[in-house]
């Protein structure tokens, strides 16, 4: 396990399920107005340098949190190195910073949702452990190939028609993960 205490998946799946209803609604009923924003996302600057940074601070305090084992006494190294990463990633990576920010949380969401799904005895679980791999395959591409989610998102939000079509499943989705997580998860 990841992290130093036990976080219920009851807990995680509602969040997540809220994540994705509330990110998902707004295009599903006015996709004229989210459509132009949805297109500068990739290349937002300010909301990358927040979103890199927001990452860099949780893999420092993760690496300052979990047990490494023979690399305990590496531990302030490490941490700074991180630290120091993550702002030089900000100053001399400014392209698709959005879409790596995003990629990097999308990688340590993950790790929450495996650990609270670790020890669940329901097969429900999967339901979880599966939209953690789908994040961690997401995560690396946009890391890597940032430019796939823009060339993504202007296919979708090329007719408002086809935007609103593609909202609508994160919906349900949302709203599925949530019942999951209020009456099935323990």
């Amino acid at each position: 396990m990841t992290y130093p205490t036990y976080i219920s998946l009851r807990l995680v799946t509602i969040i997540v399920g809220l994540l994705i209803f509330l990110g998902h609604l707004p295009p599903a009923l006015a996709p004229e107005r989210t459509g132009a924003f949805m297109k500068t996302l990739p290349r937002n600057y300010p909301l990358g340098i927040v979103l890199m940074l927001a990452a860099t601070l949780w893999f420092t305090a993760l690496t300052g949190l979990m047990d490494l084992g023979e690399l305990s006494g590496m531990r302030t190294s490490l941490m700074t190195v991180w630290a120091v990463s993550g702002v030089l990633v900000v100053i001399f990576v400014p392209g698709f910073l959005a879409a790596r920010g995003l990629g990097c949380l999308l990688l340590l969401a993950a790790s929450v949702v495996l650990d609270a799904a670790f020890l669940v005895q329901t097969p429900a679980r999967f339901v979880m452990t599966i939209l953690a791999y789908l994040w961690v395959v997401w995560g690396m591409v946009l890391v890597y190939s940032p430019h796939l989610w823009r060339d993504a998102i202007l296919h979708v939000t090329q007719t408002p028609q086809r935007f609103r079509l593609f909202s609508w499943p994160g919906v349900v989705y949302g709203l599925v993960l949530i019942v999951l997580g209020i009456f099935v998860y323990p």
